[in-house]
């Protein structure tokens, strides 16, 4: 089953919301998505909101999320992705961001708006 997603276009920013149940699989097409999504609509920071993503992530999951990060994104644009209360890890943030990805793991969307717009 794939993930619901919600996509808004803001001016500083892309807004992509997720919900369903999390699998690998869900958050790699997810990450695909974003690609697809921040390719169309212009070098903006992209917010991405995982917080109504259910379950658990495996520490082995986050460090290939981080990679499929590296693989996909395009490392001139900044990514906050809000995470789950108690679920966000830094070790994501760490992957990417080690290979250029300039990726934030944040834990609330006022925390996100403020990374991506860091440089602006």
């Amino acid at each position: 089953m794939s993930l619901a997603v919600q996509i808004h276009g803001v001016d500083t920013h892309l807004s992509i919301k997720a919900a369903g149940q999390y699998s690998l699989a869900n958050l790699y097409d997810l990450l695909d998505r974003v690609k697809e999504e921040s390719e169309k609509r212009g070098p903006r920071g992209v917010i991405l909101d995982i917080t109504e993503v259910a379950g658990t992530i495996p520490i082995s999951d986050i460090y290939l999320l981080g990679v499929q990060c590296i693989r996909v994104l395009n490392p001139a644009i900044r990514i906050a992705i809000v995470f789950p209360m108690g679920g966000g890890d830094k070790f994501l943030e760490y992957v990417a961001q080690k290979s250029g990805v300039p990726l934030a793991v944040v834990s609330n969307h006022a925390a996100a708006i403020k990374w991506v717009n860091r440089d602006q």
